[in-house]
């Protein structure tokens, strides 16, 4: 964890004064619908989250940017069946993702998002052996529809375990963006 930082900030740092003028940030808040499956051979439901944050993308050459930013992301997830348990984990998320920008106000991107856990909670029970940092796989696209509005649309893969029981996270999601270029 202590590399990526690093690697991140070594990005940050060699950039030069012209190309950081080029930023462009954003806040972010949408919603995600999450789901995942379970050891037990129970049944799950979706559950439907939230996701804010702030997130920049800086230019590295050409139509090419790094995405990166700051998430607060809640994955949710319903057992079924006797008794019904509703298990949530809330993450703070670093999205580190390259981002091919079509035109200034479309782009895909395609990273991973580093998810650090803040809580966790279950009707039923604890949440226990909770994965932190969780590094799901990320792919997603990014539209501008005004000069400082957009949204996002993305989809996020945890493969293997996620907590103790817990498996192959996947959620799909759309972020409102507010822009300041």
């Amino acid at each position: 964890m202590k590399k990526l930082a690093l690697s991140l900030m070594a990005v940050v740092g060699l950039m030069s004064s012209s190309a950081l003028a080029d930023i462009d940030y954003g806040l972010e808040v949408g919603i995600r619908s999450q789901s995942g499956d379970v050891d037990s051979g129970a049944s799950t439901s979706s559950q439907m989250g939230f996701q804010f944050g702030a997130t920049a993308h800086f230019p590295l050459s050409g139509p090419l940017h790094l995405r990166t930013g700051l998430l607060y992301t809640q994955r949710p997830l319903t057992v079924d069946g006797p008794p019904e348990n509703k298990v949530t984990m809330n993450y703070l998320d670093i999205p580190v993702a390259l981002m091919y920008k079509f035109e200034e106000y479309a782009g895909v991107f395609a990273g991973v998002s580093l998810g650090m856990n803040l809580d966790k909670n279950a009707d039923i029970g604890n949440v226990t052996g909770v994965k932190s940092p969780l590094v799901p796989l990320l792919i997603g696209a990014s539209f501008k529809f005004a000069p400082d509005f957009g949204i996002a649309l993305y989809y996020e893969s945890a493969s293997g375990e996620v907590a103790d029981g817990l498996k192959d996270y996947r959620a799909v999601g759309a972020n409102l963006q507010i822009t300041f270029d």
